[in-house]
């Protein structure tokens, strides 16, 4: 997708023709959103441990990744573009899992379109308002301020966002959304829209919906998401839903503890008759 593309941003009533990638060619259709700042490409290696079973596809949400950007970016609009991307491509009993923002947009979904899902995994994320805006405008504003040069290299980009961004793990996650284009770099993510938006993502819409079917909700004990005070609430809107709490890690479970998360993500499946 090229510059242009990106810039004809979609009117905020409309839905968004989502990227996607593919892994597995039988089994059951099992859809991944990833988190705020991230794409479908962060979750290669767990869908590649999955594409033996099921058909695994990974999107990326609108203003990430390789989607279109759009002016706005509610819960309901990305849950309505997901319901999309199931219809043009004939998915039904979608086993589906969605990770922080990604997260909040299934739990969306299948509270607004129950029929269309056999199963939940919400990872490291709660159906609340989170107070985390400042933080999250930090890091967009840090991005926006590069003024990146034709001449810069991606490692001198990396050192300059260090200096504000000195965390390593999320500094190499944020890297992950440099693009090049006619030989310079550029952010391929919707900056600008994502921070408009930002404090309708961090909130959550109440709805008045039930999702009865299977739920599983992975949090990491070391992270501020999914808290005991949040598990309630949780089982309120999902009231079949299981809570597991993984050791030794933070907010991105699978790349902490990647086999102690795919023991959860399987055993769940395994028990609810899933694969």
């Amino acid at each position: 997708m090229n510059s242009s593309d990106r810039q004809n941003a979609q009117s905020s009533t409309q839905t968004i023709a989502l990227y996607s990638r593919k892994v597995g060619e039988n089994g059951p259709d099992f859809v991944v959103l990833h988190g705020l700042f991230g794409s479908g490409k962060n979750w290669r290696s767990f869908a590649g441990s999955l594409e033996d079973d099921f058909q695994v596809w990974t999107l990326d949400a609108r203003n990430h990744g390789d989607s279109p950007h759009a002016d706005s970016m509610s819960y309901q609009q990305m849950a309505e573009d997901v319901a999309r991307f199931f219809a043009e491509n004939e998915l039904e009993n979608v086993i589906l899992l969605g990770h922080s923002m990604g997260g909040k947009t299934a739990m969306q979904l299948a509270l607004q379109f129950p029929d269309r899902i056999a199963a939940l995994i919400v990872v490291d994320i709660a159906p609340v308002c989170y107070d985390h805006l400042h933080k999250q405008l930090k890091l967009i504003e840090a991005m926006k301020e590069l003024h990146l040069a034709a001449e810069m290299s991606r490692s001198e980009i990396e050192k300059k966002l260090a200096v504000k961004i000195p965390e390593k793990r999320l500094l190499s996650f944020l890297m992950t959304n440099l693009n090049r284009q006619n030989g310079q770099f550029q952010w391929r993510i919707g900056l600008e829209q994502i921070a408009a938006g930002m404090p309708e993502l961090l909130n959550y819409p109440e709805l008045k919906s039930v999702f009865k079917g299977p739920v599983q909700f992975i949090g990491g004990e070391n992270s501020a998401y999914l808290k005991f005070e949040y598990h309630a609430l949780i089982r309120k809107y999902f009231p079949e839903s299981r809570i597991t709490m993984l050791e030794n890690c933070g907010h991105w479970l699978h790349v902490e503890q990647p086999a102690a998360f795919q023991k959860t993500v399987n055993e769940f499946l395994q028990d609810n008759n899933l694969r």
